[in-house]
């Protein structure tokens, strides 16, 4: 793929006077828009290097696969020379409108989606830790194991400046201010500190650090300060005015009201998640295991991110959505080359093979978009084998402590800390693996067989 050539093509369709804002994921590049009916569709998904598109309200999802970072590259820096004095002068046309729910989800995802390289390679490094601590015997008192275990951390103690960054970049606020939000949030004098007040105004013992809740909640309200003081305080004053009471205020706001709210939400997020385990675990995971690659069509599987980090950082682990995602994204690649099993045509089998592979990587589009999107017995193949494997994920409480899904993700499934003790939970991931594959394949199988 050339990924300058796709970046044009894509830019010259889209128009720069008509986005507003660019970020990407693991495989697709994110690119809200003004206007969604200037956008020909079909030109997009004829561009070279372009798996398929997705919409969400005003948010066009394009998906490019594991290249999809140097084709963002590409396109940011074709994009932002041009942005300006149209963008300012453009005339914004009604779309299709996006509504509340949408929009939140849309913005939850956008605003943790930075933090997820973080929070994988943090929870590998725990993997690794543990298994340290099983096959050398590694000491827990070892300044060996204390330095590893402070890096690996490192990656959920810090997540206020993370997701603070990620808020404000999806909010067109320079970054800079979210992660000084998260910085004061951790600092110190101010982190977990009783008795805290402001000319009389009690501050809540609060501990801010494994959060991402309350610097996003005081990121939206510094955004809504700074556009109300862009406006209306002089230009040769902003420089000086315009950071100091976006600051001041947006961090009292903060530290007085919204971040104890944050936080009591993000308990609560927790505990909600917690308690659906406990209930109905099995059966819950099994429907996620089911219905998991539906949200990856929709484009709203990222909006689950949240949800999985608040439960990482809570717990150290999550026994819930991530394990019966693994399922779903096995039987997806298993279902796919199920399909390739029954194919005649050898370039579409090595079309089919190699989607299939990627799938079992974790990496679910390719499958999904290429080949499963227009065989509906090979999808409802991949839906049986993803609920097997969150059935026995859920009744068997399998955990993993990183946002890894996929072959790649047993290794997180190490996990040596309490109520997980030896090899039972690897044992396990390895049974969720080979039941949803298994599943997955021959269900595929069985019901192409019955169609012909």
């Amino acid at each position: 793929m050339n990924f300058e050539r796709t970046a044009k093509d894509l830019l010259n369709i889209i128009k720069p006077n008509n986005i507003e804002n660019v970020t990407h994921c693991s495989t697709r590049l994110r690119i809200k828009v003004k206007n969604l009916e200037q956008i020909d569709s079909g030109l997009l998904e004829k561009t070279e290097g372009v798996v398929g598109t997705v919409i969400q309200g005003n948010t066009l999802q394009i998906i490019i696969g594991l290249e999809v970072g140097r084709v963002y590259s590409a396109f940011v820096n074709l994009y932002q020379p041009q942005k300006s004095d149209d963008n300012k002068n453009s005339e914004i046309v009604a779309g299709k409108k996006e509504n509340l729910l949408s929009k939140t989800l849309s913005f939850l995802a956008a605003a943790f989606l930075p933090t997820m390289p973080i929070v994988v390679a943090a929870g590998m490094i725990s993997a690794i830790l543990n298994i340290l601590i099983l096959t050398i015997g590694l000491s827990t008192d070892s300044s060996t194991y204390n330095l590893i275990n402070a890096i690996a951390s490192t990656g959920f103690f810090f997540l206020p400046l993370y997701v603070g960054y990620g808020s404000a970049r999806q909010l067109n606020l320079n970054p800079v201010y979210g992660i000084f939000l998260g910085a004061v949030l951790l600092n110190e004098g101010i982190n977990g500190v009783d008795n805290l007040s402001f000319f009389g105004l009690p501050v809540l013992t609060t501990t801010y650090s494994y959060t991402g809740l309350p610097v996003m909640l005081g990121v939206m309200v510094m955004a809504q300060v700074h556009k109300f003081l862009a406006k209306r305080i002089p230009a040769y004053f902003k420089e000086v005015l315009v950071p100091i009471l976006v600051i001041t205020s947006g961090t009292l706001i903060t530290l007085l009201i919204v971040g104890p709210l944050g936080v009591i939400l993000g308990d609560g997020i927790a505990a909600v998640i917690v308690f659906i385990h406990k209930q109905v675990g099995g059966l819950a995971s099994a429907l996620v295991g089911a219905f998991f690659g539906f949200t990856v069509l929709t484009g709203t599987n990222k909006a689950l991110v949240p949800f999985m980090v608040t439960s990482l950082t809570a717990q150290g682990y999550d026994n819930f959505l991530i394990p019966a995602m693994m399922g779903t994204n096995i039987a997806i690649g298993t279902a796919t080359l199920a399909v390739a099993y029954l194919e005649k045509d050898p370039f579409r089998r090595g079309t089919q093979i190699s989607a299939g592979i990627t799938g079992l990587m974790g990496i679910s589009e390719p499958s999904l978009f290429g080949i499963l999107i227009n065989d509906k017995k090979a999808l409802y193949g991949s839906m049986i084998g993803g609920a097997a494997g969150g059935l026995l994920a859920g009744t068997a409480g399998l955990a993993q402590n990183s946002i890894v899904s996929g072959i790649p993700g047993l290794p997180t499934m190490i996990i040596s800390i309490p109520p997980y003790e030896g090899l039972t939970n690897m044992y396990w991931g390895v049974a969720v693996i080979l039941l949803s594959g298994v599943v997955g394949f021959v269900a595929t199988i069985i019901l192409k067989k019955g169609k012909k």
